[in-house]
């Protein structure tokens, strides 16, 4: 039995909800009903998913290729993450602007 918590946090809303296996901070947003701005279709270039990692950074996979190319280009912050790209393996915290 797998023990390991993936819980993502979306922070002022105090909603915290669990991930599934391979699920994006995108995904569980969408499953929490949380307010995430994407227009995509989750391929990684919009950047309107992009959300500031509180805690946890370490709990999520390391960026895509496709994310470090949109993250320069749109002079995205170190702690900013693409909430398509990034797959949630523990425990993190996130926020945006429009929270």
């Amino acid at each position: 039995m797998n023990t390991t918590s993936r819980k993502v946090t979306f922070s002022p809303l105090n909603k915290t909800v669990e991930a599934r296996d391979n699920e994006t901070v995108l995904d569980v947003a969408r499953h929490a009903a949380v307010p995430l701005g994407n227009s995509c279709g989750a391929i990684g270039v919009c950047a309107r998913c992009a959300v500031r990692v509180i805690a946890g950074a370490e709990n999520l996979t390391p960026p895509t290729a496709i994310e470090t190319q949109v993250a320069q280009r749109r002079k995205l912050r170190s702690d900013e993450r693409l909430a398509c790209q990034a797959v949630v393996c523990g425990d993190c915290e996130v926020t945006t602007t429009y929270w």
